[in-house]
């Protein structure tokens, strides 16, 4: 649902997850890198992950409502198995061709990932509809994210075991892992898709049928705000989460700590998830002072000199994606009609990664200026004001409009 080191992808909601970029990936491409312009070329197949995830995300959205969720899904699915197992032929091929390969295989994960995005979280929806329990939406999300976030702990612990034992094991098992989610889709029913039998002259009207959704956001204050709050908040954490695990690790945390600290982050994390849908019926004034208070009181912990106190105030930063994903995405799928929903979520996704890449080079120049606690505050200060600019204006403009 936005490193991308492990610790950001585990934590993204609204986002698509990015399963494979690890440490075992990082060793993995460094034997095929100049070793000289090894972190600068490892940061440009990053970039090139990020920007084919980004470029694809609401074309991916527009197909899935086109065609069917469950094909595009399933597409999606095979890119994620085809890009690990290409990592691992490297090892078979020679240096300049290696990094060829690594360079597509990056490409393709974010292509993949970007299929994913919207669209099984569409699917996801109207299954749950189809049984009745669409008002429980945010409920069973929130319980699937604490799920996520022990099952993720379980892998992490498996992969590095695996790795261990041979460095090439992790990317065999994460292909069979999303092999069987293939199998999970497959078995899935999808209500019947009404584009298949239209003339190809007229799909092009659907397209643009599907793609007002944008203008109808733009013309719903709830709506809007909601889209413009949860991007603002999203594309923080994510950015802030990217470069803090270094910083733990300079307050004196082994590595092991620090990975054991970040877990408990998602442990937590889960936990308040599966009790947000407590907050799916207050008010988008209420909900903004909530995420701006726990915003005002991690700055204040995160200014500390005590390292723990630290990191309970980074922690509070951590959860406030926990608690907004599974409101909005209830919010969002009981408004959208069914010809646009994977289009919408897929344009939540594209905002989270455009604001994200603008944060995250302003991010890395403050820390480099002033410090990464000093980071924190601003950035959270930063959030805080621009979450109150936007409820005013969007709703202020809105009143307006009514009058």
């Amino acid at each position: 649902m936005w490193h991308e080191s492990s610790t950001v992808a585990e934590h993204t909601k609204i986002l698509p997850v990015h399963p494979v970029h690890t440490a075992e990936i990082h060793k993995n491409c460094q034997r095929h890198l100049s070793g000289s312009f090894f972190e600068i070329q490892f940061a440009a197949l990053q970039s090139l992950f990020l920007f084919s995830q980004f470029a694809f995300e609401i074309p991916s959205g527009v197909l899935s409502d086109l065609f069917k969720k469950k094909s595009v899904i399933a597409i999606g699915l095979f890119l994620l198995i085809l890009s690990p197992l290409l990592m691992t032929s490297v090892n078979l091929t020679n240096h300049s061709l290696g990094f060829a390969v690594i360079v597509f295989a990056f490409i393709l994960e974010g292509v993949g990932n970007a299929l994913l995005s919207g669209a099984d979280d569409a699917l996801f929806f109207e299954a749950i509809r189809r049984d009745g329990l669409e008002k429980a939406y945010a409920k069973i999300r929130g319980r699937i994210q604490l799920i996520s976030a022990i099952v993720t702990g379980i892998a992490t612990f498996i992969g590095g075991y695996l790795y261990s034992l041979n460095e090439m094991s992790p990317y065999f098992f994460q292909a069979f892992m999303l092999l069987g989610a293939g199998g999970v889709i497959v078995s899935m029913k999808e209500e019947k898709s009404t584009v298949e039998s239209v003339r190809v002259s007229s799909q092009y009207e659907k397209v643009k049928d599907i793609l007002l959704v944008f203008d109808e956001v733009r013309r719903s204050a709830n709506v809007l705000f909601l889209v413009v709050f949860t991007t603002l908040v999203v594309a923080m954490v994510n950015a802030i989460f990217s470069l803090l695990p270094s910083y733990v690790s300079d307050l004196g945390f082994t590595s092991s700590a620090n990975g054991t600290i970040f877990m408990i982050f998602s442990f937590v994390g889960g936990f308040v998830a599966t009790q947000a849908f407590r907050l799916t019926k207050v008010s988008y004034r209420t909900l903004s002072l909530i995420i701006i208070g726990l915003l005002s009181v991690g700055m204040i912990l995160q200014v500390q000199s005590n390292a723990y106190i630290f990191l309970i105030g980074a922690c509070l930063l951590y959860v406030t994606v926990d608690i907004l994903d599974p409101i909005v995405m209830e919010m969002l799928n009981l408004w959208v009609k069914d010809s646009a929903r994977a289009t919408l979520i897929s344009g939540l996704s594209f905002a989270v990664s455009l604001v994200t890449m603008i944060v995250n080079p302003l991010i890395g120049i403050v820390i480099q200026q002033w410090g990464t606690v000093l980071m924190l505050t601003v950035f959270s200060f930063f959030t805080v004001v621009m979450i109150a600019i936007s409820y005013i204006l969007i709703f202020r403009t809105s009143k307006g409009k009514r009058d």
